[in-house]
């Protein structure tokens, strides 16, 4: 056993003797549903991360999502609507061409909630489930391509792809509306860097470099599955014995698994993306990613980062999350979210549904910009028995 493991071991046991408890979700208080916009909106963006098991939660999540699309594209909106789906799409391992009609089906649910009206448009990015969760490069790479294969068949006439495509890492851009720009990341091609014929790494944040300074005077929006910060699992914020074994503990907390924001190949993964971001002279609105199976919010303001961390990987599963350097709402019930452009601002919404069912519903909202200005996106009120 190596030295960090050991000693990890031995806190771990050492706290697990002292409380025999784990602490719980860091818990905001809901508000009511958001005013209406009132300035137009030139585009709107929902995010739903971590979708790709089917089951009553996810059921829910997707109707409300359908709903959510409806209302906005069916009155005739003269704005561009867009879906992105973040990764681990099809769980557990990706589409199997040997078990095509279950996984099909999974992600046929997602591409039926984007209903059928013109002007919306659905993306979904490879996570690592989607890469065979773990399997060898060349199998994950076959996994990919024939869910982007999938998707184009099952979605008809709607306006549906996979990006970054082919198993690139991208970035893909996408030009929404005449001041928001999207750039899709696959960022398990760039924890694996794979042998194939995408390039270098190297080769990867020269071009998000240069988009990036190319993007000067839009709002940018950075989308990946995996979050350059969060305060869930996958960043070490688990305690002894939650979620499982103490085992379970120690791959969190020593970084031993790539999926872990604490590993070397993620850290550096974060390094050279920021870098990437400061270099470019181009501050990103938002990073967003899922992952993580929360719902979070999360304020930066290191060198480098993006104005504001979203972490959306609630369509399907829940964990807990705790609260970190900026958070501004955290929640591990199901849900997605939604952020509508104007002139006057960014406005998001997150929805969520309770861990024991009930409504989907609006529990947060806020305005955000690159400026951020005193005051800005104020963090939600705890409850009493919050923490």
């Amino acid at each position: 056993m190596s030295q960090p493991i050991a000693r990890t071991l031995a806190v771990a046991v050492g706290l697990g003797l002292a409380c025999g408890c784990t602490p719980g979700q860091v818990r905001y208080q809901s508000m009511a549903a958001p005013a209406a916009a009132t300035d137009p909106v030139e585009a709107t963006l929902f995010l739903v991360g971590d979708a790709g098991e089917v089951n009553p939660h996810s059921t829910a999540v997707l109707a409300h999502l359908s709903e959510n699309i409806s209302s906005t594209a069916g009155g005739g909106a003269a704005h561009p609507v867009i879906v992105a789906f973040l990764g681990d799409n099809i769980y557990e391992v990706g589409a199997r061409v040997d078990n095509e009609q279950a996984d099909r089906a999974i992600l046929d649910a997602q591409v039926t909630a984007l209903g059928r009206l013109p002007g919306v448009r659905g993306v979904f990015i490879p996570g690592n489930h989607d890469w065979s969760k773990g399997g060898a490069d060349e199998q994950g790479r076959l996994a990919v391509r024939v869910q982007q294969d999938w998707i184009g068949r099952l979605g008809g006439d709607r306006v549906v792809d996979l990006l970054p495509a082919d198993a690139c890492p991208g970035p893909a851009a996408l030009d929404v509306g005449p001041s928001v720009r999207l750039l899709f990341v696959d960022t398990e091609w760039l924890l694996r860097q794979p042998e194939d014929d995408c390039g270098t790494a190297d080769e990867f944040y020269e071009r998000l470099r240069r988009d990036l300074e190319q993007s000067r005077g839009k709002r940018v929006i950075v989308l990946s599955h995996h979050p350059l910060a969060s305060g869930g699992p996958h960043a070490g914020h688990v305690a002894p014995f939650q979620g499982g074994p103490l085992v379970y503990y120690l791959v969190r907390k020593s970084g031993v698994s790539v999926q872990d924001l604490s590993s070397p190949r993620y850290s550096d993964m974060i390094q050279r993306l920021e870098g990437a971001f400061a270099a470019s002279g181009t501050r990103p609105l938002l990073h967003v990613g899922g992952h993580d199976h929360t719902l979070q919010v999360i304020r930066r303001t290191g060198p480098g980062q993006a104005a504001y961390q979203l972490v959306s990987g609630a369509g399907s599963r829940s964990s807990n999350s705790r609260r970190i350097d900026g958070t501004r709402y955290a929640t591990n019930g199901f849900g997605y979210m939604r952020l509508d452009f104007g002139a006057g601002g960014s406005r998001l919404t997150v929805y969520a549904r309770d861990l024991e069912g009930g409504a989907v519903r609006p529990v947060f909202s806020c305005t955000l910009s690159e400026a951020a200005p005193a005051g800005e996106c104020p963090e939600a009120p705890l409850e009493e028995s919050g923490g």
